[in-house]
């Protein structure tokens, strides 16, 4: 094998690559990324860890046509420090790899390619064409609120629903959920919610961030697939049950209020500055015309501030964990939130005041 190639082209390719291959897996393979000529005027770069794989198919001059996997971590890092602008990558005797940019020269212990798990066949399968800036912002709104306990797979990724019109994603941990929806013209029609893993989730959010044109989004064999120009994207799904995520969102929050979203987040930040780092424990206070929150730890001290609101109800105080709320109103845009409370055991529900189909709950702790 021996091809040279724009060192941008290149640190595209490898930048997705990098992060899926599998350097703390048992196979040592899948630490590697994949280099295969394909025809006298292309190069495949891919990776997969058997469960999220990518294939960047990427322009190039090809010398000798062939194959050679090397470590991922350590070629993204050798390409991204080259100045020149071309690279020419050369496989020698034994499976090394030599390395030539400008006056810099590198030679790299690699492993045959014929070893490398077979990649999905991703060119196989149809999709249809969506908004990438509409998939990255939903991911935002839900990907904070995935459990990362692997051992809960329902609740270790992020429900997808999308009936060709409208598009809906959903994500809890057990102790909050975020759920929003947007329009999702031409999107896929799917009779069932899919549950994509975390790791698929945040690969898809890497794709589809900062592109303009449309992105391919396709379903077949239990595998979400990805098309965005010259990347291309297979994530294995979870056959794990999502719970009702609808039983979870109170209905029937009788105490609303509007609250400044950046004094209520800033408000949030300092307050629990005093909370146990451990539980970040904070307690909302509604009583007329003020919004309170509250923080006291034995070991640092205690802390208070109040937030003027419209409020006439009957006095409520509830306790929370204060970084639930602050990561969901991190993702809320509008200027305004409504905060909806219930009793002292009950979950609040925060939602932006448009009312932009999108609302985050978060279950009540004692304190």
């Amino acid at each position: 094998m021996d091809f040279k190639i724009d060192r941008a082209q290149l640190l595209k390719g490898l930048h997705l690559a990098s992060g899926i291959a599998d350097r703390k897996g048992t196979l040592p393979i899948l630490a590697n990324v994949l280099f295969k000529t394909n025809g006298k005027d292309r190069l495949i770069c891919a990776a997969t860890d058997l469960h999220v794989a990518l294939v960047a198919d990427l322009p190039a001059r090809v010398e000798q046509e062939g194959g050679l996997t090397l470590g991922a971590k350590q070629i993204h890092d050798i390409i991204k420090g080259l100045s020149g602008d071309e690279v020419h990558l050369r496989r020698t005797e034994q499976n090394w790899a030599e390395i030539r940019s400008g006056r810099a020269e590198f030679k790299v212990v690699g492993m045959a390619d014929k070893d490398f798990p077979k990649l999905p066949a991703i060119n196989e399968v149809a999709t249809v064409n969506v908004d990438p800036h509409t998939l990255a912002e939903m991911i935002g709104k839900t990907i904070f609120s995935v459990s990362s306990d692997e051992t809960r797979q329902h609740l270790a990724g992020v429900l997808f629903e999308c009936d060709g019109k409208v598009g809906r994603m959903v994500s809890t941990d057990g102790h909050r959920l975020s759920k929003v929806e947007r329009k999702l013209e031409g999107g896929p029609v799917l009779p069932t919610g899919i549950l994509i893993p975390r790791k698929g989730v945040m690969e898809l959010r890497r794709v589809v961030e900062g592109r303009q044109s449309p992105v391919g989004l396709g379903v077949k064999d239990g595998q979400l697939v990805v098309k965005a120009e010259e990347i291309g994207l297979a994530v294995k799904l979870s056959d794990s049950q999502f719970p009702p995520y609808q039983q979870v969102i109170p209905a029937e929050n009788d105490r609303k209020v509007f609250v400044p979203r950046d004094g209520f987040l800033e408000a949030l930040r300092r307050v629990a500055i005093m909370a146990s780092d451990k539980t970040w424990g904070v307690r909302l206070s509604l009583d007329k015309g003020w919004l309170s929150i509250e923080a006291d730890s034995p070991d640092l001290g205690n802390a208070r501030e109040r937030i003027e609101v419209e409020y006439k109800g009957a006095p409520v105080q509830v306790g929370f964990n204060a970084r639930y709320f602050i990561e969901l109103l991190n993702e809320m845009g509008s200027p305004e939130v409504q905060l909806e409370l219930a009793g002292e055991l009950d979950p609040a529900v925060v939602r932006p005041s448009d009312n932009s189909d999108y609302l985050g709950v978060v279950m009540p702790m004692r304190l």
